[in-house]
């Protein structure tokens, strides 16, 4: 079943409160009203079946609906985040074949179509791209809904494919640990191009209020605290350490959350001791992950182990492979709602799997109570804010630009930030820092382009000649 559909048959008769953002407040029945209208919009730009839509817009109300038409008129949902270059936007059209972009901005090279008004939707473009290259036939057996690249396409992102049954049954299996229902008000700070399958799919599923606080936070937070309590809040350690520095918040504002999980980055001692000295309340570390889903999520509120991602979900399996001994391996995970194939280069997820196991990249070990612990990462990317980087992208970026001969980027603790992107460059010619930062913001999105920048004369390189990553 398609997903917006399921989203609409689990709501009938449900006539509550669906999205808050600013002054706008959005009904169930507006929104599956202003979905369908939407709908019948993109239809008739030719929005059906099958087509690849690239959405880069804000998140808000117009995102979900708009991402909600997509998806209900049978097309492949590819989210962008909205700083994306537009080199980056063509680069995931050329990969996928889009059909369509929808967006807030002009595209050269795109044709733009006239798109009928719809309620709650304005000042939307959208272009009109027309499949580029062809595409896997092996991809036609798949019900696609939704492909995630983690970060622009010209680095070592592959590009995720969810089908609307994969949805459902990974929704499903989070929702055993979050238990989502119609009394929840969810305050949500994330970026949806960044989150949106396991999270609001999940919450209007289940006829939960959601609360949109993506811009301006924390102000914009604090405002919505008088339009209610919330019950639910889903942030990154970046939101909940500004919010324990945030004056004239009193600590009794979260009493009524049942769970404030925190996802996206690691969550240090600092930031957890922090929020529940000021509130009352440890935030729940959960291990998400675009390829499995929502597979652990910490509820407990035990002070020792805070710093786990907690159980594992009753769907999941969890196998360590190759531990040491201390108990520390590689994790792998089995479950529901996998992912169905990679697009960069074509993989079906048979291909991945090994005997239906994932593996995430990560070294762990489990206590004996069951948690999880992870403690270190096997792959190269940058977790910015909760938003991956991979290294290659950028380089490929600044070894394109005049002087630069190579360049390394590598992520840089940071206490607020989780990691902070730095290149160190070797160069055969002057280099005007300044251009070099301008070109990086017309090419990369915002939180990709480096913050520091450092000169070296050689970088230690591996026998077959690869670069060494710090």
């Amino acid at each position: 079943m398609n997903i917006v559909d399921l989203i609409i048959a689990e709501n009938t008769g449900h006539t509550g409160t669906a999205l808050i953002e600013g002054g706008r407040t959005v009904t169930y029945p507006e929104l599956f009203a202003s979905v369908h209208a939407a709908v019948r919009s993109l239809e008739a730009v030719g929005i059906g079946g099958g087509c690849y839509v690239v959405i880069c817009l804000r998140g808000g109300i117009d995102y979900i609906v708009i991402s909600l038409a997509v998806l209900l008129c049978g097309g492949v949902l590819v989210p962008v985040i909205e700083t994306a270059g537009d080199d980056e936007i063509r680069d995931v059209c050329r990969t996928i074949g889009a059909d369509i972009v929808i967006c807030r901005r002009k595209i050269t090279e795109f044709s733009p179509v006239i798109l009928d008004a719809v309620p709650f939707v304005e000042g939307i473009s959208v272009f009109q791209v027309g499949s580029v290259m062809a595409r896997d036939p092996r991809l036609k057996n798949i019900d696609a809904a939704f492909v995630r690249f983690s970060s622009g396409t010209t680095g070592a992102s592959k590009g995720v494919v969810l089908s609307h049954q994969a949805i459902r049954e990974r929704t499903d299996a989070a929702d055993k640990a979050l238990a989502m229902g119609r009394g929840d008000r969810v305050i949500w700070v994330l970026n949806m191009s960044f989150h949106f399958v396991v999270t609001i799919l999940l919450f209007l599923r289940r006829g939960s209020a959601i609360v949109i606080c993506e811009d301006d936070f924390p102000r914009s937070f604090i405002s919505t605290i008088t339009q209610g309590c919330p019950t639910f809040l889903y942030a990154s350690p970046f939101h909940y350490s500004l919010l324990t520095k945030t004056e004239g918040l009193s600590r009794d504002v979260f009493k009524h959350v049942r769970l404030a999980v925190s996802t996206a980055m690691s969550l240090s001692v600092e930031g957890a001791g922090g929020f529940y000295a000021a509130f009352g309340l440890y935030p729940s570390q959960a291990y998400g992950i675009i390829e499995v889903g929502l597979p652990c999520v910490n509820t407990s509120q035990e002070p020792s182990r805070i710093l786990s991602v907690g159980k594992l979900l009753p769907d999941y399996q969890l196998k360590l492979q190759d531990a040491d001994d201390s108990g520390c391996g590689r994790i792998f995970l089995k479950g529901p709602g996998l992912f169905d194939a990679y697009l960069k280069p074509i993989r079906l997820a048979g291909e991945v799997l090994e005997a239906g196991w994932f593996d995430t990249g990560d070294v762990g070990r489990v206590d004996a109570e069951g948690f999880l612990f992870i403690t270190g990462r096997t792959k190269n990317v940058i977790n910015f804010c909760g938003m991956k980087v991979f290294p290659e992208e950028v380089e490929n970026m600044l070894n394109r630009f005049p002087g630069v001969k190579e360049s390394r980027v590598y992520g840089k603790p940071h206490p607020q930030y989780g990691q902070i992107v730095c290149a160190e460059m070797i160069t055969d010619g002057p280099i005007v820092l300044d251009d070099l930062r301008l070109e990086c913001y017309r090419k990369l999105a915002r939180y990709k382009v480096p913050k520091e920048y450092s000169f070296v004369t050689s970088f230690p390189k591996t026998p077959s000649g690869k670069l060494k990553r710090i």
